[in-house]
Protein backbone atom coordinates (compact mmCIF):
# COMPACT_ATOMS: atom_id res chain seq x y z
CA UNK A 1 0.00 0.00 0.00
CA UNK A 2 1.20 3.12 -0.99
CA UNK A 3 2.28 5.96 1.79
CA UNK A 4 -0.28 7.99 0.53
CA UNK A 5 -3.21 5.51 0.97
CA UNK A 6 -1.88 5.20 4.17
CA UNK A 7 -2.56 8.62 5.20
CA UNK A 8 -6.04 8.63 3.87
CA UNK A 9 -6.44 5.40 5.84
CA UNK A 10 -5.54 7.25 9.16
CA UNK A 11 -7.29 10.03 8.52
CA UNK A 12 -10.70 8.49 7.62
CA UNK A 13 -9.71 6.32 10.99
CA UNK A 14 -9.30 9.57 12.56
CA UNK A 15 -12.81 11.49 11.26
CA UNK A 16 -14.49 8.36 12.34
CA UNK A 17 -13.18 8.44 16.28
CA UNK A 18 -14.17 12.00 16.54
CA UNK A 19 -17.51 12.66 18.16
CA UNK A 20 -20.15 14.86 16.13
CA UNK A 21 -20.10 18.41 16.11
CA UNK A 22 -23.28 20.02 17.87
CA UNK A 23 -24.78 23.43 18.30
CA UNK A 24 -28.08 24.55 18.98
CA UNK A 25 -27.70 27.42 16.41
CA UNK A 26 -25.64 25.23 14.11
CA UNK A 27 -22.40 27.10 15.00
CA UNK A 28 -20.55 25.48 17.66
CA UNK A 29 -17.96 23.09 17.43
CA UNK A 30 -16.85 20.70 20.01
CA UNK A 31 -13.53 19.29 20.69
CA UNK A 32 -11.99 16.65 19.30
CA UNK A 33 -11.35 14.37 22.43
CA UNK A 34 -9.52 11.94 20.16
CA UNK A 35 -6.77 14.68 19.90
CA UNK A 36 -7.19 15.43 23.39
CA UNK A 37 -6.30 19.01 22.54
CA UNK A 38 -9.20 20.10 25.16
CA UNK A 39 -6.78 19.61 27.77
CA UNK A 40 -4.55 22.58 26.56
CA UNK A 41 -7.13 24.82 26.95
CA UNK A 42 -8.00 23.98 30.88
CA UNK A 43 -5.69 25.29 32.80
CA UNK A 44 -7.50 25.95 36.06
CA UNK A 45 -10.15 24.06 37.49
CA UNK A 46 -12.57 25.91 39.83
CA UNK A 47 -15.73 23.50 41.72
CA UNK A 48 -18.20 25.48 43.71
CA UNK A 49 -20.41 23.06 46.24
CA UNK A 50 -23.58 25.09 47.13
CA UNK A 51 -26.38 23.21 49.36
CA UNK A 52 -29.80 21.60 49.65
CA UNK A 53 -31.50 22.34 46.14
CA UNK A 54 -32.96 20.01 44.19
CA UNK A 55 -32.44 20.26 40.03
CA UNK A 56 -36.67 20.69 39.78
CA UNK A 57 -36.64 23.21 42.76
CA UNK A 58 -34.66 25.74 41.18
CA UNK A 59 -34.63 25.14 37.49
CA UNK A 60 -38.19 23.81 37.33
CA UNK A 61 -39.75 27.18 35.92
CA UNK A 62 -37.25 27.52 33.00
CA UNK A 63 -38.36 27.91 29.73
CA UNK A 64 -35.72 29.77 27.59
CA UNK A 65 -35.29 26.10 25.95
CA UNK A 66 -38.36 24.18 25.83
CA UNK A 67 -36.25 21.04 26.25
CA UNK A 68 -35.17 21.16 29.61
CA UNK A 69 -36.34 18.79 31.49
CA UNK A 70 -38.11 20.84 34.11
CA UNK A 71 -41.93 21.54 35.52
CA UNK A 72 -42.79 24.24 32.49
CA UNK A 73 -45.77 22.13 31.11
CA UNK A 74 -45.83 19.57 33.65
CA UNK A 75 -47.97 18.80 36.69
CA UNK A 76 -46.00 17.35 39.58
CA UNK A 77 -48.30 16.56 42.41
CA UNK A 78 -47.52 14.55 45.77
CA UNK A 79 -50.26 13.24 47.89
CA UNK A 80 -50.49 14.61 51.76
CA UNK A 81 -50.08 11.08 52.90
CA UNK A 82 -48.29 8.54 50.48
CA UNK A 83 -49.15 5.76 52.90
CA UNK A 84 -53.15 6.27 52.39
CA UNK A 85 -54.68 5.75 49.40
CA UNK A 86 -56.94 8.06 47.51
CA UNK A 87 -55.11 10.49 49.69
CA UNK A 88 -55.62 14.61 48.78
CA UNK A 89 -52.87 15.86 46.75
CA UNK A 90 -51.36 19.07 46.24
CA UNK A 91 -49.00 20.29 43.08
CA UNK A 92 -45.93 22.09 42.46
CA UNK A 93 -46.22 25.64 41.79
CA UNK A 94 -43.68 28.36 41.12
CA UNK A 95 -44.73 30.11 44.28
CA UNK A 96 -41.01 29.18 46.17
CA UNK A 97 -40.18 31.33 49.31
CA UNK A 98 -36.87 33.64 49.73
CA UNK A 99 -36.21 31.66 52.83
CA UNK A 100 -38.16 28.15 52.88
CA UNK A 101 -40.10 27.91 56.19
CA UNK A 102 -38.98 24.63 56.71
CA UNK A 103 -35.75 22.33 56.42
CA UNK A 104 -37.35 19.40 54.56
CA UNK A 105 -35.98 15.72 55.49
CA UNK A 106 -32.70 14.50 53.65
CA UNK A 107 -31.35 11.41 55.57
CA UNK A 108 -31.42 8.37 54.19
CA UNK A 109 -34.72 7.18 55.31
CA UNK A 110 -36.17 10.57 54.77
CA UNK A 111 -34.82 10.21 50.92
CA UNK A 112 -35.94 6.42 50.85
CA UNK A 113 -39.80 7.64 51.49
CA UNK A 114 -39.26 10.72 49.55
CA UNK A 115 -38.47 8.56 46.07
CA UNK A 116 -40.32 5.12 47.14
CA UNK A 117 -43.09 6.14 49.35
CA UNK A 118 -41.74 3.73 51.88
CA UNK A 119 -38.83 3.70 53.98
CA UNK A 120 -37.91 0.11 52.82
CA UNK A 121 -37.49 -0.19 48.81
CA UNK A 122 -36.26 -3.42 48.29
CA UNK A 123 -32.64 -4.11 47.53
CA UNK A 124 -33.38 -5.22 44.01
CA UNK A 125 -35.26 -2.06 43.39
CA UNK A 126 -35.57 -0.65 39.40
CA UNK A 127 -36.54 3.20 38.66
CA UNK A 128 -39.95 2.10 37.99
CA UNK A 129 -40.32 1.62 41.42
CA UNK A 130 -39.37 4.97 42.17
CA UNK A 131 -42.56 6.98 42.73
CA UNK A 132 -41.24 10.26 43.52
CA UNK A 133 -44.24 10.72 45.79
CA UNK A 134 -43.41 11.15 49.01
CA UNK A 135 -41.68 15.31 49.64
CA UNK A 136 -44.93 16.36 50.94
CA UNK A 137 -45.69 13.29 53.28
CA UNK A 138 -42.28 13.72 54.34
CA UNK A 139 -42.38 17.54 54.91
CA UNK A 140 -45.50 17.36 56.34
CA UNK A 141 -44.78 14.15 58.90
CA UNK A 142 -41.15 16.30 60.21
CA UNK A 143 -42.85 19.68 60.87
CA UNK A 144 -46.31 17.99 61.96
CA UNK A 145 -48.39 20.71 59.88
CA UNK A 146 -50.87 19.61 61.15
CA UNK A 147 -52.80 18.59 57.91
CA UNK A 148 -51.37 22.30 56.29
CA UNK A 149 -50.93 21.27 52.91
CA UNK A 150 -49.87 24.28 51.54
CA UNK A 151 -47.03 25.04 53.93
CA UNK A 152 -46.35 20.72 53.28
CA UNK A 153 -46.31 21.78 49.59
CA UNK A 154 -43.21 23.83 50.14
CA UNK A 155 -41.16 21.42 49.71
CA UNK A 156 -42.49 20.78 45.90
CA UNK A 157 -42.83 23.97 45.23
CA UNK A 158 -40.07 25.89 42.49
CA UNK A 159 -38.93 29.13 41.22
CA UNK A 160 -40.40 31.37 38.98
CA UNK A 161 -37.18 32.51 36.70
CA UNK A 162 -37.12 36.32 37.29
CA UNK A 163 -36.68 35.07 41.01
CA UNK A 164 -33.41 33.14 40.46
CA UNK A 165 -31.86 36.27 38.10
CA UNK A 166 -27.82 34.83 38.65
CA UNK A 167 -28.35 30.97 38.05
CA UNK A 168 -31.07 31.64 35.04
CA UNK A 169 -28.27 34.34 33.67
CA UNK A 170 -25.51 31.41 34.25
CA UNK A 171 -27.18 28.74 32.92
CA UNK A 172 -28.45 30.72 29.24
CA UNK A 173 -24.74 31.94 28.79
CA UNK A 174 -23.27 28.70 29.61
CA UNK A 175 -24.26 25.07 30.03
CA UNK A 176 -26.66 23.42 32.01
CA UNK A 177 -27.12 19.77 33.15
CA UNK A 178 -30.55 18.57 33.43
CA UNK A 179 -29.61 15.07 34.44
CA UNK A 180 -26.89 15.20 37.28
CA UNK A 181 -27.81 13.22 40.30
CA UNK A 182 -26.25 14.10 43.43
CA UNK A 183 -24.11 11.19 43.97
CA UNK A 184 -25.28 9.34 47.93
CA UNK A 185 -29.27 9.47 48.67
CA UNK A 186 -29.07 10.78 51.76
CA UNK A 187 -26.95 14.11 53.21
CA UNK A 188 -24.22 16.98 52.68
CA UNK A 189 -21.41 15.37 54.44
CA UNK A 190 -21.69 11.78 52.25
CA UNK A 191 -22.17 13.51 49.41
CA UNK A 192 -19.42 15.76 49.68
CA UNK A 193 -17.21 13.01 49.94
CA UNK A 194 -18.59 11.09 47.13
CA UNK A 195 -17.44 14.34 45.62
CA UNK A 196 -14.02 14.71 46.29
CA UNK A 197 -12.79 10.77 47.08
CA UNK A 198 -15.32 8.75 44.92
CA UNK A 199 -16.79 7.03 48.30
CA UNK A 200 -17.96 8.09 51.86
CA UNK A 201 -16.11 5.27 53.39
CA UNK A 202 -19.14 3.65 54.45
CA UNK A 203 -20.62 7.09 55.99
CA UNK A 204 -24.39 7.43 55.34
CA UNK A 205 -24.68 10.68 57.71
CA UNK A 206 -23.14 13.80 58.81
CA UNK A 207 -21.15 11.89 61.85
CA UNK A 208 -18.49 13.02 63.86
CA UNK A 209 -16.23 11.55 61.66
CA UNK A 210 -16.33 14.48 59.41
CA UNK A 211 -15.38 17.15 61.84
CA UNK A 212 -12.35 14.98 63.50
CA UNK A 213 -10.04 14.55 60.09
CA UNK A 214 -11.53 10.72 60.71
CA UNK A 215 -12.31 9.71 56.77
CA UNK A 216 -8.94 7.54 55.81
CA UNK A 217 -9.06 7.02 52.10
CA UNK A 218 -7.44 9.47 49.59
CA UNK A 219 -8.95 11.86 48.16
CA UNK A 220 -8.52 14.44 45.15
CA UNK A 221 -6.48 16.46 47.48
CA UNK A 222 -4.12 14.07 48.55
CA UNK A 223 -3.89 12.64 44.71
CA UNK A 224 -2.89 16.39 43.19
CA UNK A 225 -0.55 17.01 46.21
CA UNK A 226 1.18 13.35 44.96
CA UNK A 227 0.94 14.76 41.33
CA UNK A 228 2.44 17.98 42.39
CA UNK A 229 -0.67 19.73 41.13
CA UNK A 230 -1.55 23.13 43.36
CA UNK A 231 -5.24 23.18 45.33
CA UNK A 232 -6.55 25.32 47.87
CA UNK A 233 -9.83 24.46 49.23
CA UNK A 234 -11.00 28.16 50.08
CA UNK A 235 -13.36 27.98 52.74
CA UNK A 236 -16.03 29.83 54.82
CA UNK A 237 -17.40 26.62 56.83
CA UNK A 238 -19.24 28.04 60.51
CA UNK A 239 -19.59 24.80 62.52
CA UNK A 240 -17.93 22.18 59.65
CA UNK A 241 -14.84 21.35 58.75
CA UNK A 242 -14.07 22.39 54.86
CA UNK A 243 -14.17 19.68 52.80
CA UNK A 244 -10.55 18.29 52.73
CA UNK A 245 -10.33 18.29 56.27
CA UNK A 246 -12.37 15.37 56.17
CA UNK A 247 -9.44 12.95 55.57
CA UNK A 248 -6.57 11.78 58.13
CA UNK A 249 -4.14 12.60 55.07
CA UNK A 250 -5.02 16.28 54.95
CA UNK A 251 -4.01 16.60 59.08
CA UNK A 252 -0.74 14.15 59.13
CA UNK A 253 0.44 15.24 55.70
CA UNK A 254 0.11 19.21 57.16
CA UNK A 255 -2.05 20.67 53.55
CA UNK A 256 -4.75 21.79 56.76
CA UNK A 257 -2.53 24.03 57.04
CA UNK A 258 -0.66 24.97 54.05
CA UNK A 259 -3.47 24.25 51.08
CA UNK A 260 -7.02 25.48 53.26
CA UNK A 261 -7.50 29.05 53.23
CA UNK A 262 -10.51 31.32 54.17
CA UNK A 263 -12.93 32.20 51.56
CA UNK A 264 -11.17 35.86 51.74
CA UNK A 265 -7.89 34.82 49.99
CA UNK A 266 -10.03 33.57 47.05
CA UNK A 267 -11.08 37.26 45.97
CA UNK A 268 -7.12 37.89 46.17
CA UNK A 269 -5.93 35.31 44.77
CA UNK A 270 -8.59 35.69 41.96
CA UNK A 271 -7.55 39.49 41.57
CA UNK A 272 -3.86 39.14 41.56
CA UNK A 273 -4.69 35.43 39.09
CA UNK A 274 -2.47 33.59 41.07
CA UNK A 275 -5.48 30.76 41.47
CA UNK A 276 -4.30 27.37 41.99
CA UNK A 277 -4.61 24.27 39.27
CA UNK A 278 -7.42 23.50 41.42
CA UNK A 279 -9.87 25.43 43.28
CA UNK A 280 -12.28 23.70 45.85
CA UNK A 281 -14.44 26.30 47.54
CA UNK A 282 -17.22 25.42 50.71
CA UNK A 283 -19.58 28.23 51.38
CA UNK A 284 -20.98 29.55 54.75
CA UNK A 285 -23.65 27.17 55.96
CA UNK A 286 -26.06 27.12 56.44
CA UNK A 287 -27.16 31.34 57.13
CA UNK A 288 -26.64 33.46 54.35
CA UNK A 289 -24.28 31.54 51.61
CA UNK A 290 -25.05 28.45 50.59
CA UNK A 291 -29.22 28.65 49.82
CA UNK A 292 -29.41 26.01 52.66
CA UNK A 293 -32.09 26.41 54.68
CA UNK A 294 -32.40 29.04 56.48
CA UNK A 295 -30.10 30.89 53.99
CA UNK A 296 -32.24 33.53 51.57
CA UNK A 297 -32.22 32.40 48.17
CA UNK A 298 -31.32 36.26 47.70
CA UNK A 299 -28.15 36.14 49.39
CA UNK A 300 -26.79 32.77 47.87
CA UNK A 301 -27.61 34.43 44.80
CA UNK A 302 -25.36 37.23 45.68
CA UNK A 303 -23.03 34.95 46.28
CA UNK A 304 -22.88 33.32 43.52
CA UNK A 305 -22.44 36.89 41.68
CA UNK A 306 -19.69 37.60 43.28
CA UNK A 307 -17.44 34.59 43.11
CA UNK A 308 -18.44 34.67 38.62
CA UNK A 309 -17.57 37.95 38.75
CA UNK A 310 -14.12 37.65 40.51
CA UNK A 311 -13.33 34.84 37.68
CA UNK A 312 -14.64 36.63 35.08
CA UNK A 313 -12.25 39.76 36.49
CA UNK A 314 -9.31 37.04 36.99
CA UNK A 315 -6.61 37.69 34.54
CA UNK A 316 -6.64 33.81 34.34
CA UNK A 317 -10.48 33.51 33.33
CA UNK A 318 -9.84 32.00 29.98
CA UNK A 319 -8.11 28.95 30.85
CA UNK A 320 -10.56 28.32 33.43
CA UNK A 321 -13.61 25.82 34.08
CA UNK A 322 -15.73 26.53 36.63
CA UNK A 323 -18.17 24.20 37.99
CA UNK A 324 -20.82 25.18 39.99
CA UNK A 325 -22.71 22.54 41.74
CA UNK A 326 -24.97 21.47 44.82
CA UNK A 327 -24.17 18.26 47.01
CA UNK A 328 -27.29 16.87 47.22
CA UNK A 329 -31.35 18.31 46.83
CA UNK A 330 -32.16 18.86 50.64
CA UNK A 331 -35.35 17.29 50.62
CA UNK A 332 -36.87 19.21 48.04
CA UNK A 333 -38.99 17.49 45.13
CA UNK A 334 -37.73 16.34 42.10
CA UNK A 335 -40.16 14.74 39.46
CA UNK A 336 -37.13 12.02 38.05
CA UNK A 337 -36.00 9.41 39.40
CA UNK A 338 -32.28 8.68 40.30
CA UNK A 339 -30.79 5.49 38.54
CA UNK A 340 -30.31 2.34 40.50
CA UNK A 341 -27.83 -0.36 40.09
CA UNK A 342 -24.99 1.57 39.66
CA UNK A 343 -21.32 1.05 40.87
CA UNK A 344 -20.00 2.02 44.98
CA UNK A 345 -17.29 3.23 46.07
CA UNK A 346 -16.52 0.40 47.56
CA UNK A 347 -17.69 -2.61 49.94
CA UNK A 348 -18.95 -0.92 52.79
CA UNK A 349 -22.72 -0.05 54.26
CA UNK A 350 -24.27 1.96 55.89
CA UNK A 351 -26.87 1.19 58.49
CA UNK A 352 -29.76 3.62 60.45
CA UNK A 353 -33.21 2.85 62.12
CA UNK A 354 -35.75 4.19 60.37
CA UNK A 355 -38.77 6.40 61.85
CA UNK A 356 -40.67 3.23 62.13
CA UNK A 357 -38.18 1.34 64.09
CA UNK A 358 -37.26 -1.11 61.66
CA UNK A 359 -33.48 -0.83 60.33
CA UNK A 360 -32.40 0.29 56.72
CA UNK A 361 -29.09 -0.72 55.60
CA UNK A 362 -27.55 1.19 52.56
CA UNK A 363 -25.29 -0.60 50.34
CA UNK A 364 -24.84 3.18 47.57
CA UNK A 365 -25.75 1.43 44.77
CA UNK A 366 -28.11 3.71 44.09
CA UNK A 367 -27.80 8.17 43.32
CA UNK A 368 -29.13 10.62 44.61
CA UNK A 369 -32.03 13.11 43.31
CA UNK A 370 -31.20 16.00 40.36
CA UNK A 371 -28.95 18.86 41.55
CA UNK A 372 -28.61 21.79 39.64
CA UNK A 373 -25.18 22.11 37.90
CA UNK A 374 -23.37 24.19 35.50
CA UNK A 375 -20.37 24.34 33.36
CA UNK A 376 -18.96 27.47 33.03
CA UNK A 377 -15.81 28.78 30.51
CA UNK A 378 -15.54 30.39 27.59
CA UNK A 379 -15.00 27.55 26.30
CA UNK A 380 -18.25 25.81 26.18
CA UNK A 381 -21.25 26.78 24.08
CA UNK A 382 -24.03 29.52 24.97
CA UNK A 383 -27.33 28.77 25.79
CA UNK A 384 -25.68 24.81 26.31
CA UNK A 385 -28.02 22.27 27.53
CA UNK A 386 -26.93 18.55 28.47
CA UNK A 387 -28.85 15.51 29.03
CA UNK A 388 -27.87 11.94 30.02
CA UNK A 389 -24.13 11.45 30.35
CA UNK A 390 -22.15 10.68 26.81
CA UNK A 391 -19.67 7.98 27.67
CA UNK A 392 -18.59 5.32 30.62
CA UNK A 393 -21.90 4.67 32.66
CA UNK A 394 -23.64 7.33 30.63
CA UNK A 395 -24.32 8.85 34.15
CA UNK A 396 -23.40 12.80 35.39
CA UNK A 397 -22.99 13.10 39.15
CA UNK A 398 -20.58 14.17 41.24
CA UNK A 399 -18.06 11.85 41.06
CA UNK A 400 -18.17 12.70 36.93
CA UNK A 401 -15.63 15.60 38.40
CA UNK A 402 -13.54 13.60 39.68
CA UNK A 403 -13.08 11.60 36.77
CA UNK A 404 -12.69 14.25 34.42
CA UNK A 405 -9.98 15.65 36.18
CA UNK A 406 -8.27 12.11 36.10
CA UNK A 407 -8.22 12.20 32.47
CA UNK A 408 -7.19 16.02 32.47
CA UNK A 409 -4.28 15.45 34.64
CA UNK A 410 -3.87 12.15 34.27
CA UNK A 411 -4.55 11.14 37.51
CA UNK A 412 -5.84 7.25 39.02
CA UNK A 413 -9.00 6.25 39.10
CA UNK A 414 -9.92 6.54 42.61
CA UNK A 415 -13.02 4.23 43.09
CA UNK A 416 -15.66 1.95 40.74
CA UNK A 417 -17.65 4.91 41.05
CA UNK A 418 -15.59 7.39 39.83
CA UNK A 419 -14.57 4.96 36.57
CA UNK A 420 -18.03 4.80 35.71
CA UNK A 421 -19.00 8.37 35.68
CA UNK A 422 -19.16 9.64 32.60
CA UNK A 423 -16.85 13.17 31.79
CA UNK A 424 -17.55 16.10 29.81
CA UNK A 425 -14.02 17.38 28.09
CA UNK A 426 -16.74 16.90 24.73
CA UNK A 427 -18.57 20.28 26.01
CA UNK A 428 -15.19 21.84 25.41
CA UNK A 429 -15.06 23.45 22.55
CA UNK A 430 -12.03 24.93 20.64
CA UNK A 431 -12.15 28.32 20.50
CA UNK A 432 -12.90 30.78 23.52
CA UNK A 433 -15.61 32.90 22.84
CA UNK A 434 -15.08 36.71 23.64
CA UNK A 435 -18.96 37.62 24.68
CA UNK A 436 -18.92 35.98 27.85
CA UNK A 437 -20.76 38.08 30.57
CA UNK A 438 -18.70 40.59 32.74
CA UNK A 439 -21.52 40.89 35.29
CA UNK A 440 -24.57 39.38 36.51
CA UNK A 441 -28.15 40.86 37.32
CA UNK A 442 -28.77 41.53 40.79
CA UNK A 443 -30.77 39.14 42.77
CA UNK A 444 -34.31 39.37 42.64
CA UNK A 445 -35.63 41.45 45.60
CA UNK A 446 -38.49 39.05 47.05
Amino acid sequence: MSARSLVLLGLLALAAAAPPSHNNEGEWQHEDEAKGSWKSKIKNVVVLVEENRSFDSFCGGFNYRNDIDGLVGKTFCNPVNASIPGSPTVCAKPIANDVAPDDPPHGLSGVNYQIFGTFHPPSNADMSMEKMNGFVTEQATTFKSGGNATRAAEAINYYAPEHLRVFEALAKEYVLFDKWYAAVPGPTNPNRAYLTAGTSHGHGRNDADFTTFNIPVRSIFQQLSEKGISWINYSNTTGFLPDADFYTWTKTSGASTTNVKPLSQFYTDAEAGTLPKFTYINPECCSYQSFHPPSATTEGEAFVKKIYEALRSDPQWEETLFILTFDEHGGFGDHVPPPVNVPAGDDLTYSEKAPDGKNITFDFKRLGMRVPTLLISPFVEKMGLEHKGQNYGKEYTHTSILHFLANLWDLDILTPRVGWSSTFEHLIGKTARKDTLRTLPDAYPF
